[in-house]
């Protein structure tokens, strides 16, 4: 997409018209991560809008992870799989706010769509790529609830595995969330939970996943976020409807 064939803003809710502009700009013109975009005021001029709405959309996207802003040197565009929505949320809401339990379920929802879409979908050749991973998962065995390299590549290629592009998109930015709050220590584990065997879980995950078998999904995740789902009676084992 070229400066001139950006397209004029000329109905309500600019600021998310112009959120939308500046992704089809990066997508059209194929940039990734560190790759620099035009200044506020170039973006102000193309749009036909002020400076005010300009400023306010990229705010938008730099709380969501999609572009750094650095004063004094420009505005770059971020890798979306490093991305998390710590800093959005924090613009929108504070953290105090969501229960370990809300953020437990939320990440146990995520899992089983996960699990059972590549149970469902993957193909030879990616299952091959997480046995390879797996691998690897056993030389360097993550830590219970703390990210790693190894770790991250294996869920990445599961979001892959899935088929399905949006989840796969969004979903290593809510993983990413995850592991940071686990990180950070806002999440808080019992000390008996830490320690699961975390080679097995990624192992019972590809076994599944390679006999095509559903039976278990909902017990292999619970398994491999430490149990929690059952002891807090959260998705997939809440047995009763909110009162």
């Amino acid at each position: 997409m070229t400066v001139n064939s950006i397209p004029k803003l000329y109905r309500a809710n600019l600021t998310r018209q112009c959120i939308t502009s500046i992704q089809e700009y990066i997508a059209a013109n194929h940039h990734g991560r560190g790759d620099k975009l035009p200044s506020l005021q170039e973006w102000a001029n193309m749009l036909e809008v002020s400076i005010v709405v300009v400023r306010e959309a990229f705010q938008a996207l730099q709380a969501l992870g999609l572009v750094d802003i650095q004063h004094g040197r420009g505005i770059f565009v971020c890798d979306l799989e490093e991305a998390d929505f710590i800093d959005f949320l924090a613009f929108r809401y504070s953290l105090d706010q969501f229960t370990l339990e809300e953020v437990i379920e939320a990440r146990a929802m995520l899992e089983l769509a996960v699990l059972e879409t590549c149970i469902s979908r993957a193909t030879p050749a990616m299952i091959a790529e997480l046995e390879r991973i797996l691998e690897e998962v056993r030389k360097n065995p993550p830590l219970a609830g703390v990210d790693s390299a190894v770790h991250k590549r294996f869920h990445q290629t599961m979001l892959k595995a899935s088929g399905d592009r949006l989840l796969a998109t969004i979903g290593m930015p809510l993983l990413n969330t995850f592991w940071t709050l686990g990180n950070s220590g806002q999440i808080e584990f019992p000390e008996e939970l830490q320690k699961i065997d975390m080679v097995a879980c990624h192992e019972a995950y590809v076994d599944a996943i390679k006999r095509r078998d559903f039976s278990q999904t909902r017990e292999l995740v619970d398994s491999h976020l430490f149990g929690l789902c059952s002891k807090y009676h959260i998705f997939p084992y809440a047995s009763t409807l909110p009162k």
